[in-house]
């Protein structure tokens, strides 16, 4: 992690030179870019939500967060403006559209489709986020993984392949399915219930 964007924890960038705020902007928008143009899908409606997201961490940052945690407390607060500038044009654009159907049937739809946009867009967060993790697996765990969920092969076929057994495959597997359930635990901060 950058040590300028440890800059954005003393609540105070106006006092900073102009020189190193642009610098903590510009590791700030590197960090969360590419996470919200993933939700977004436009450049300019991500541009926005990074330009929103940065001044509410400027003013409401924790003093006391953990140095560590940093990166993923700064992808959480992004996430979640992402949500809510989803949720709040959603909501503009029912209303828009609604102008015919009755208030009390539209209330209920537009609550239904606010948090259906937030199951999609977490689905999306968590699928990436599967991605990131297999890539960083070992080339063995990538590959049988690979051949079990792309190429949809059986044991018995990625056994061959490979020239070993299938509890060799098994056991392959299931350490590549706990290498990523870790990864996400660290990273989502899931608990198994």
């Amino acid at each position: 992690m950058s040590k300028s964007i440890l800059l954005l924890l003393t609540g105070d960038i106006r006092s900073l030179d102009p020189m190193l705020q642009e610098q903590v902007y510009k590791q700030f928008y590197r960090l969360v870019y590419p996470m919200i143009m993933y939700i977004v899908k436009d450049h300019q409606t991500a541009e926005d939500i990074i330009q929103e997201t940065f001044i509410l961490i400027i003013r409401k940052s924790p003093h006391d967060i953990d140095e560590a945690r940093l990166n993923a407390w700064l992808r959480t607060v992004a996430r979640n403006a992402t949500i809510s500038y989803l949720r709040k044009n959603k909501k503009k654009q029912d209303e828009l559209l609604s102008d015919d159907v009755y208030i009390e049937n539209a209330v209920p739809l537009m609550a239904e489709r606010a948090s259906s946009t937030e199951a999609e867009v977490e689905a999306k967060l968590l699928e990436e986020a599967i991605i990131q993790c297999i890539h960083q697996l070992k080339p063995i765990y990538r590959q049988v993984i690979r051949m079990r969920w792309l190429e949809r092969l059986s044991y018995k076929e990625m056994a061959e392949q490979l020239g070993v057994s299938e509890e060799k495959i098994r056991q392959t597997l299931h350490r590549s399915r706990e290498a990523i359930k870790k990864k996400l635990q660290r990273e989502w901060k899931v608990n198994e219930p």
